[in-house]
């Protein structure tokens, strides 16, 4: 069976509870022919209600977060991440901040993203939470706010660091803020920070904290802050901020080493500008339905969206329980079906966490506090999160369901003479070509034309190069990918440095590239959306690399793959292909880490998380340009790309031939972060079996553990290079290829004399 087409795309933008939530239901039941996209500014996204927990030390950083990237491998879902900047309603397509990829933890090396296209959605959802209200005097420039809590943890953990310091002063903590939120962050301070460390302040705008509760409730917090020592200013009206200093109406000033911000929160700016219609905080307007009032294809939960019938207060609780209908609202919309209405509790229980492992529980009138109710709330918030951590198996056949008949008569998909998507009816050869015009406009959009110019002319008809190379010698090489990530922009870019490695390692001027794509059968606007995207993230990338787009071929098939053909000449100085030549002594220098074949499999198995593939990422995107000059300054006359094969079956291709052999100190070999942990467990890549069948022909040391070998056979996507350098340079270079940014290159082993490759 092949697989049913995409024939409408949903984008989620924001990783808030309603999604995450909504993405789980869809992994179990999706809608065949409806494609779901996630865009979200990070990876990761907390649940809420255990930042207190975070804070006090109970919970570490990935015990709150839900993991957005794992969870969308397991769900079939797409994932992008990055911040959008506005929507175009118009046209149905968000717009993207230029900026960098979430890529290296620590590292200086990270792909540029300035070239991302505005993204097409037929219906869109917005689950983005809320934005700090920055509108008092002084406070965008003096406050930390706790949300975004990504934001806000690392300032915690800076703090928390200074405070360690064996010469640390006492410091002054302020929160701002007498909601839940605010009680919660300021007892969860006083119980990690002790009195001596730090003198923690409250500051109530009123006379009682949580003033839409019951009094009761907030005599209770009120109660708890002044036994754990907490300073509560009441009454405070806070108007003005300084650097270090809050302002009252009244006239009271308190001098703060440190402000925190947990106020009511605002809308963004963007729905307002992009014409959604608005409340007066400037969240999204909606029905009953979970629908903005002014454009029916677009949903709103969690702080972003207001009923404007049945308005409730922004907690985590509503976008939780809002998820189920979000679910089946997004599905019966598609299908013109009629819509399930939300009605919001008028009240709910609360949990506050009170610092230690205590917690305040409250629901009307009724209050109390005790161990017991903390213990209540983690199990509570524990199984919560295991939704998430504990994925079940999926059914790999998940897309191969039918098409629903009413998507087949709205996209006129119905009959044999209309065959224009039913994969039965799809014809092969050059029939199954992208059409003309759409590959024009995708072409004319992205400004690819612009890169077809001096020494490289297209024929007429646009599907033949005609190469002016000056006489130079033509060094060409071929390479292909299929969607090693589903971000088609990333992969796109990921797909050229890939193929520019191979020459690269040669001393040669880049000239021109083509390109050979698969795109996966759908109606043409989705085929298009899906081009747009892929190729701009090739130009883009071929522009930095002073490469000509010299043409290609398009072709529909199961899955997203790009072929890369790069053209090169060598320098002028060369009449032919250097002599490859190695010395016993040369030492040999790996350019980037290993472990991404294993990460990718892992993140297939829900073994991955998302910081560890950001950071394989953060090296795929990489251009091997400059570490290769670099190797070739410092005296290197051969190197390879380390890529499909593994670093042992490349290594054992460049010394064929040799009158040498080479040693590699497995120890010494760089590893991406988490690669090694999953080998451990027996993670490998598909193509491993196959690249392991080259420890037959080398000597392996017995005492070499199974896991660290599996990684030198592990195959790498946009791997770096291996260069055998003079012993004399070797410091030298890779001194020089840290300054330029590849931070872990480093020596693995060394040139032989005997002709045997060895490992140990």
């Amino acid at each position: 069976m092949m697989h049913v087409p995409v024939v409408s795309d949903v984008l989620l933008v924001g990783g808030g509870h309603s999604h995450v939530l909504l993405i789980r239901r869809w992994a179990m039941r999706p809608l065949p022919g409806v494609r779901l996209t996630l865009v979200s500014s990070s990876a990761q996204t907390p649940y809420s209600g255990m930042l207190p927990g975070l804070i006090a030390g109970h919970y570490d950083v990935d015990d709150i977060h839900v993991d957005l990237r794992k969870l969308c491998a397991w769900a079939g879902v797409r994932f992008i991440e990055q911040s959008i900047t506005s929507v175009d309603l118009e046209n149905r397509q968000v717009h993207f901040e230029s900026g960098r990829v979430q890529g290296r933890l620590q590292g200086r090396l990270q792909g540029r993203l300035q070239g991302r296209p505005a993204l097409g959605f037929d219906v869109l959802s917005l689950d983005t939470g809320s934005t700090p209200d920055l509108s008092i005097d002084g406070s965008r420039e003096h406050v930390v706010p706790v949300k975004p809590v990504h934001g806000f943890h690392a300032r915690w953990q800076d703090l928390q660091n200074r405070l360690n310091q064996p010469d640390a002063k006492s410091v002054s903590i302020g929160v701002v803020g007498s909601g839940a939120g605010g009680y919660e962050v300021v007892a969860a301070m006083r119980h990690v920070l002790p009195a001596q460390v730090a003198s923690i302040h409250w500051f109530l705008r009123g006379e009682l904290p949580l003033s839409g509760r019951p009094a009761r409730v907030g005599e209770l917090a009120l109660a708890a802050a002044i036994r754990d020592g907490i300073q509560v200013h009441t009454g405070f009206d806070v108007v003005r901020v300084e650097a270090g200093k809050l302002n009252a109406a009244d006239g009271r000033v308190v001098a703060l080493d440190e402000i925190l911000w947990c106020t009511a929160a605002t809308g963004p700016a963007w729905p307002a500008a992009a014409g959604l219609s608005v409340d007066q905080r400037g969240f999204v307007s909606t029905n009953a339905y979970l629908q903005s009032v002014s454009h029916d294809f677009v949903f709103a939960t969690g702080d972003i969206g207001t009923q404007l019938d049945t308005p409730s207060a922004k907690a985590g609780v509503y976008a939780v329980r809002q998820a189920p209908y979000l679910y089946e609202n997004i599905r019966r919309f598609i299908l013109g079906d009629a819509m399930k209405a939300f009605s919001p509790q008028k009240d709910f229980l609360s949990l506050m966490a009170t610092g230690g492992k205590r917690a305040i529980a409250s629901r009307g009138s009724l209050a109390i506090e005790a161990d017991w109710i903390w213990r209540w709330k983690d199990h509570i918030d524990q199984t919560f999160m295991r939704k998430f951590r504990d994925l079940p198996p999926m059914n790999i056949n998940a897309n191969l369901q039918r098409l629903p008949d009413v998507l087949k008569h709205r996209y006129a998909l119905s009959t044999a003479t209309d065959a224009t998507i039913l994969p039965a009816m799809r014809c092969r050869g050059c029939g199954s070509k992208v059409g003309e015009q759409l590959l024009e406009r995708v072409l004319h959009s992205i400004g690819a034309s612009t890169l077809q110019a001096g020494t490289t002319t297209l024929s007429p008809a646009g599907d033949t190069a005609v190469l002016n190379l000056g006489g130079d010698h033509l060094v060409q090489s071929i390479d292909h990918i299929n969607a090693i990530v589903d971000d088609p922009y990333l992969l796109g870019r990921i797909a050229v440095m890939h193929a520019l490695s191979d020459v690269v390692t040669v001393d040669v001027r880049v000239h021109s590239a083509q390109l050979i794509v698969t795109v996966p059968t759908a109606v043409p606007a989705i085929v298009e959306r899906d081009l747009t995207q892929l190729m701009a993230g090739v130009v883009e990338a071929l522009s930095e690399e002073n490469c000509l787009l010299a043409g290609g071929h398009s072709v529909e098939g199961d899955e997203l793959s790009i072929g890369v053909v790069v053209n090169a000449v060598l320098n002028r100085q060369q009449d032919k292909m250097p002599e490859p030549s190695v010395q016993a002594g040369d030492v040999l220098i790996l350019t980037q880490p290993l472990g991404i074949g294993t990460l990718f499999a892992g993140l297939m198995q829900q073994k991955t998380n998302g910081s560890t593939i950001n950071a394989a990422l953060g090296h795929m995107l990489n251009s091997n340009r400059s570490a290769a000059q670099i190797c070739r300054t410092a005296g290197s006359h051969y190197m390879t790309d380390v890529t499909g094969f593994g670093l042992l079956g490349h290594l054992d291709r460049l010394l064929r031939g040799l009158q040498a052999g080479a040693s590699v100190d497995a120890q010494q070999v760089p590893v991406l972060q988490g690669a090694l942990t999953l080998a451990e467990q027996g993670v490998r890549s598909s193509l491993w079996p196959q690249n392991k069948q080259v420890l037959d022909t080398i000597v392996v040391d017995p005492e070499l553990a199974d896991s660290r070998l599996a990684i030198l056979c592990d195959p790498q996507t946009g791997g770096g290079l291996l260069a055998a350098v003079p012993a004399a340079q070797a410091v030298n270079c890779i001194a020089a290829l840290h300054a330029a940014g590849y931070d872990e290159a480093a020596s693995i082993g060394q040139i032989d004399s005997t002709p045997t490759l060895s490992v140990h």
